[in-house]
């Protein structure tokens, strides 16, 4: 678990205790908190928005756990736009505290989007309008998070720690000394002085956090604040104590039943039991921890495979009711034409017709849904089914060479490496197909995501970005996943081929037609020279592009880099 997560942990819960709210609001809010349906909440919360007469405070808490619910739904755009609105509303009305609230609650949604300078641009115009008021609690946090994204980013520690100091002192007078927001200042202090190798001064902040957590009987936190304590102790040679606290870390986890924490605490106990020489054991928590993900992933992807066929069943059955329909209508205007002689010959041929129409149409709903269905089969099986694969293979290497007692370092980098590649294919996948339309700025966006990601594993290479989406085009679900998986290909075959210095992905709409080009100033091949797996990719690649009636060009020489560019 990063130091994201606890950040976001303070993010989601920031805006339940900024307000004195009354108590028939407090236990409507506190029902919305404890439902999973977030659509359900969110007609809840603006029924009470614009039913009820509100205090200043009850209004405020009412749409700061709005904007919670929106960003659970991932409505990013609908988050931002809201607190924009109510930003210039606040100002208009020289209401400090709703200004200030909603640039708070500006800056979490562009902190999950993510846009970590944007979130802090508009966390520093919290502080800016709270400092001149004393909004104490709304300064807390802001602190509290603009250092935690400094520390995430391993970047301006120096700056971190002071803000962590400053939410600390704040935090002593918003709060109880134990509380739960209090004790991730401590553990975060202590994870910068960790990362800054203060190893003494992390110690000592771990040891009052683990502490507090026990007199306050907060199991969680009691449990991360285990796990990085652990890692100071390694760092410390402490390998036996070590390997102790992460094992209770590992069993609280476990008590409590939370599946990411569980993962993670089985990761630090691994590498302190690898670290101290016990390798049989470290190997053991390894296999554990990736038997969880493989079942996770399965079970993620039985659902999703579950919740295609469901709709595809739906369609078929609905197409069969307005077929019903359609046949009984026929019947009646039979009956008509029976009576009307002259018309006696029409009627029989109408009757044909649409019979024969609606086979037709019936036929082609099914052949539809078949395709769909293959469609979708061959997509999982090429992309997550070969990942898979070489998770297996990177498993049965590590079980190889501990038997054979070689260094297992590399095949466990190999694991992780492919497990983290998998869950972001199988999250890739199931966001293109959640969306029945793709704007083509959002397509891109989601592409120059994964080169950001892909690319960061090659040295000496850049990402240079063009874009001109002044012109809007949409994508249907196929299209998008076609193209998507083309540039995947493309950028994966420059970022182990090319050796390039720059790898550029541009995108426009013109005219309606959107226009991909990836391309990098590397080695090159001379295209009628290549075969084998090579040219099996390109060939893969000109059949999705034709699946969907794109255009796919190739231009690449020796020494003159490689360009790939779609048309659709």
């Amino acid at each position: 678990m990063s130091c994201r997560h606890y950040m976001v942990c303070l993010l989601l819960c920031s805006g339940n205790f900024l307000f004195a709210q009354t108590t028939g609001i407090k236990k409507k809010l506190d029902a919305f908190e404890s439902s999973n349906n977030h659509v359900a909440a969110v007609i809840g919360l603006n029924q009470i928005l614009a039913s009820e007469k509100l205090t200043l405070e009850d209004k405020l808490a009412v749409q700061s756990k709005l904007i919670s619910k929106y960003q659970q739904l991932q409505k990013w755009d609908t988050c931002l736009s809201y607190c924009q609105a109510q930003v210039t509303l606040a100002h208009q009305q020289n209401n400090t505290l709703a200004e200030a609230t909603f640039y708070k609650l500006i800056a979490n949604t562009y902190y999950h989007v993510p846009d970590k300078e944007k979130a802090i641009m508009y966390w520093e115009k919290c502080i800016a309008i709270s400092e001149q008021n004393n909004y104490n609690v709304l300064l807390e946090q802001c602190y509290h998070n603009i250092g935690a994204v400094n520390l995430e980013n391993n970047t301006n520690l120096d700056i971190a720690e002071q803000y962590f100091l400053k939410s600390l002192k704040l935090g002593l007078v918003n709060n109880k000394e134990n509380s739960s927001d209090n004790n991730r200042h401590y553990r975060l202090l202590a994870t910068l002085y960790t990362q800054t190798n203060q190893l003494k001064k992390a110690e000592q902040l771990y040891l009052e956090v683990i502490e507090k957590n026990k007199i306050i009987e907060d199991t969680a936190q009691l449990a991360e604040a285990l796990m990085f304590y652990s890692e100071v102790l390694s760092r410390e040679n402490k390998f036996e104590k070590a390997t102790q606290v992460s094992a209770e870390a590992l069993s609280l986890s476990k008590k409590i039943n939370q599946l990411d924490m569980t993962q993670t605490a089985l990761g630090f106990y691994s590498r302190n039991l690898y670290v101290s020489g016990n390798y049989k054991a470290a190997y053991e928590a390894k296999e554990e921890l990736e038997q969880i993900i493989r079942t996770r992933f399965n079970g993620d992807l039985n659902k999703k495979v579950g919740e295609a066929e469901a709709k595809f069943k739906n369609a078929e059955i609905q197409h069969e009711q307005e077929i019903a329909i359609v046949k009984e209508k026929k019947k009646i205007q039979i009956y008509i034409l029976a009576f009307i002689s002259l018309l006696a010959i029409t009627g029989v041929f109408l009757n044909f017709w649409y019979q024969k129409r609606n086979a037709k149409q019936q036929l082609q709903m099914q052949v539809q849904v078949q395709e769909e269905k293959e469609r979708l089969s061959r997509d999982l099986h090429d992309n997550l089914g070969s990942q898979m694969a070489l998770l297996s293979n990177n498993v049965e290497s590590l079980d190889t060479n501990y038997k054979k007692q070689n260094s297992i370092n590399e095949n466990i980098e190999n694991v992780k490496g492919t497990s983290k590649q998998l869950l972001q294919t199988l999250r890739e996948t199931i966001w293109i197909l959640n969306k029945e339309q793709i704007s083509a700025q959002d397509f891109f966006d989601k592409l120059i995501d994964h080169a950001h990601r892909y690319i960061q594993t090659v040295a000496g290479m850049r990402l240079q970005v063009n874009q001109d989406f002044r012109e809007n085009k949409i994508l249907n679900s196929n299209e998008a996943l076609q193209l998507f998986r083309i540039c995947q290909e493309a950028v994966t075959n420059a970022c182990k081929y090319s050796a390039a210095e720059i790898l550029e992905i541009s995108g426009i709409v013109n005219n309606n037609k959107l226009t991909i080009s990836i391309a990098d100033n590397g080695k090159g091949f001379a295209i009628d020279k290549i075969a084998g797996k090579e040219q099996y990719g390109l060939k893969n690649m000109a059949q999705r592009a034709a699946a969907v009636d794109a255009v796919f060009i190739i231009e690449a020489a020796e020494k003159e880099g490689v360009l790939v560019r779609v048309i659709l």
